[in-house]
């Protein structure tokens, strides 16, 4: 039997300053990810266009659990708004600790509604097997 997934899909709004370069909290929030999140075997993507954040965390449920509340308390974000709470059973990004995409042309409802849920999952994982086979 294998264990149970959970997978949240999330948007919300950076509230740093406009004029301050973003690649600095891009680093910080990645580092972080990527160094704790295998630990308590967590994969996942992040998105970063027009000062949004849109981001896939998928593992065990009460490891997504506690990633997400803390992402809710982080001062980084605003209105964080949640596009889809499901139990997969496989991952979308199993290879990935946190895989990482910026400035992807997504449309502004994608980001804004529960129904984009599934467009954005797509458009992620359509991302980064672009990036992996052009790295490749």
């Amino acid at each position: 039997m294998q264990p149970a997934l959970r997978r949240v899909i999330y948007v919300s709004h950076t509230v740093t300053d406009p004029d301050e370069p973003i690649g600095p909290v891009l680093a910080s929030i990645l580092t972080a990810a990527r160094r704790n999140n295998p630990r308590i075997g967590v994969t996942g993507a992040l998105l970063y266009t027009a000062r949004r954040f849109a981001q896939v965390l998928e593992g065990p449920p009460e490891a997504v659990e506690a990633i997400f509340e803390t992402i809710q308390c982080d001062l980084r974000h605003d209105h964080v708004t949640v596009l889809e709470v499901s139990a997969p059973t496989v991952r979308a990004f199993a290879d990935w600790s946190m895989a990482f995409v910026a400035d992807a042309p997504v449309r502004a409802e994608t980001l804004g509604e529960a129904g984009g849920a599934a467009e954005l999952l797509a458009m992620l994982q359509a991302a980064i097997r672009n990036t992996e086979a052009a790295t490749a």
